[in-house]
C-alpha cells in the first residue's frame, strides 16, 4: 500500500470496508451502506478517540459503527515502502526514455532490510535506473531479463539470495515503465505471547472506540495488507484467548484480504 495522504488512505480504507459490508449484506440480507468518516458525519468528534466509519441500513435507518484495524508487519512495511518509493522515482526518470512499455517485478525476502542510509537508497536508485535502461535496449517483445546479477555488480552492498528483479517487455510502442513490489519466502506467523498482548490491546482499543458510537450494530474490520499474511482461523484462535471484556461491544468481525472477505466469529457468538 502506498496511500500517503489522508484522502488516499480514506479511499483505500473505504473500498475495503465496502467489501466487508457487501459480504455482510449478502449473507444477512441487510442493506448497510457507508455514510462517511465518523469525523465528517460528526465534526464534534474531531480530535477525540472515536470509531472510523459511520454506516446505516437503508431499510431500517439504523446506524452502524465500523472500526478498522490493519494487520501488518512494521519492518516489512518499512522495507516495502522504501523499495516502492525507489521504484516510483526510477519510473519517473525512465518512462519517456525506454524503447517500448516494460513491466518490472521486484520481490525481496522477508528478512532483508535495505540499508537505510540515504546514500544507499540513492545508490540503489541510480543503479536500477542504469541497469533497466541498458537492458531495455536489448530486450525483444515478450522477452524477460533477470536484472539482479547486473545490479549486484554495480552496488557497494549485495542484494540477498531470494531478491528478484525481472524486467519484461510487453509492448514495442510507447515509452513506459510499470512495476510491482512485494516480499516472498515467508510463512503466516503464529501469535506468540508478546504478539497476543499486542493483539489484545488492538482489539480492546477498537472495542472502546466502538463503544463510544452508542449503537446496536458494531463492526471490527481487520485488513490484511500482505506484509503480514494471516488467515481467519489464526485470528479466531487469538480471539479465543482474550478476555471477553476486550470485545464486549463488538458484534461482527471481518477479515479483508485483497478481494477476499471472511467472517470471524467471536467466542460468545
Amino acid at each position: 500500500m502506498s496511500a500517503t495522504t489522508p484522502d488516499k488512505k480514506a479511499r483505500w480504507e473505504k473500498r475495503r470496508v465496502k467489501r466487508a459490508l457487501d459480504y455482510h449484506n449478502d449473507k444477512y440480507k441487510t442493506h448497510i451502506v457507508i455514510k462517511g468518516k465518523a469525523t465528517d458525519v460528526y465534526p464534534n468528534l474531531r480530535g477525540q478517540s472515536n470509531w472510523d466509519w459511520v454506516c446505516c441500513d437503508e431499510k431500517t435507518s439504523d446506524e452502524i459503527a465500523v472500526e478498522v484495524k490493519r494487520l501488518t508487519d512494521p519492518e516489512l512495511e518499512e522495507l516495502g515502502n522504501i523499495i516502492w518509493q525507489i521504484l516510483i522515482k526510477v519510473k519517473g526518470i525512465l518512462s519517456n526514455e525506454l524503447p517500448g512499455i516494460f513491466y518490472l517485478h521486484v520481490n525481496a525476502p522477508k528478512n532483508y532490510v535495505l540499508p537505510l542510509k540515504q546514500e544507499n537508497v540513492k545508490e540503489l536508485t541510480d543503479v536500477l535506473r542504469d541497469v533497466i535502461y541498458n537492458a531495455s535496449q536489448k530486450l525483444h517483445l515478450n522477452s524477460k531479463k533477470d536484472l539482479k546479477p547486473k545490479i549486484n555488480k554495480k552496488l557497494s552492498f549485495s542484494l540477498p539470495n531470494g531478491f528478484r528483479c525481472i524486467l519484461h517487455k510487453i509492448d514495442n510502442k510507447g515509452s513506459m515503465l510499470t512495476f510491482d513490489s512485494g516480499q516472498t519466502g515467508w510463512k503466516p506467523p503464529e501469535f506468540t505471547e508478546s504478539e497476543l498482548e499486542k493483539f489484545e490491546e488492538l482489539v480492546s482499543t477498537a472495542n472502546e472506540q466502538l463503544k463510544k458510537a452508542d449503537v446496536q450494530e458494531t463492526f471490527l474490520v481487520f485488513i490484511e495488507e500482505g506484509y503480514r499474511p494471516i488467515n481467519a482461523r489464526d485470528i479466531t484462535k487469538a480471539l479465543e484467548s482474550l478476555k471477553p471484556a476486550s470485545y464486549s461491544d463488538i458484534k461482527y468481525v471481518y477479515l479483508v484480504s485483497g478481494e477476499q472477505v471472511a467472517e470471524i466469529f467471536l467466542p460468545n457468538h
